[in-house]
């Protein structure tokens, strides 16, 4: 849901999209713990140790995915707070930051082959931006900016809100700040 107040838009995360990924992120797990017992039961003759190491590797990466959809759909905050200051985001890898508008080069819309289409956010000094994160989260908007020269991306993959809703709202909200 896109909310209006004054000059700022909330946009919220999609409880439906959680509740779908959520859906199948915890069937594909149910399979994977399936597999790992039938795997760890094998007779002891039978070398295992790759398929009990590539099946423990998905089981945390599904249990994970599982975990954050399941905190998708408790968490009550916006997506996306877009307002006369700027964009603050609290989705995906970019979770926790504000971008001042005045910070803020330039947008492009970028449409993959396979996947969602992003919406990337150029600025001014990307380094400032990688500075305030560690850990895994570092690693994948680092990637994002070698790949694509900015490590600051939007999706509508969780929010309630179409792809073309949201690159509207923001490339509007830009304009108007870039009178």
């Amino acid at each position: 849901m896109i909310a209006f107040n004054n000059n700022e838009i909330r946009i919220t995360i999609s409880k439906i999209k959680a509740f779908t990924m959520t859906l199948i992120a915890l069937g594909v797990l149910s399979v994977l713990l399936w597999a790992l017992y039938k795997v760890w039961i094998l007779p002891s003759g039978f070398n295992k140790t790759f398929l009990l190491t590539g099946i423990t590797l998905l089981t945390i990466t599904f249990g994970l995915a599982s975990l954050s959809g399941i905190n998708k759909l408790i968490d009550r905050k916006s997506g996306l707070i877009i307002d006369n200051n700027g964009i603050q985001i609290n989705i995906g890898p970019n979770r926790g930051q504000f971008i001042n508008w005045s910070e803020i080069t330039g947008l492009k819309t970028y449409n993959p082959v396979r996947g969602p289409m992003t919406l990337l956010i150029f600025v001014q000094n990307p380094d400032e931006f990688l500075s305030k994160i560690s850990g895994f989260r570092r690693f994948l908007l680092n990637m994002n900016k070698v790949s694509h020269k900015t490590p600051i991306s939007l999706t509508s993959n969780w929010l309630d809100c179409s792809f073309e809703e949201l690159t509207t709202l923001i490339e509007d909200k830009y304009k108007n700040y870039s009178r």
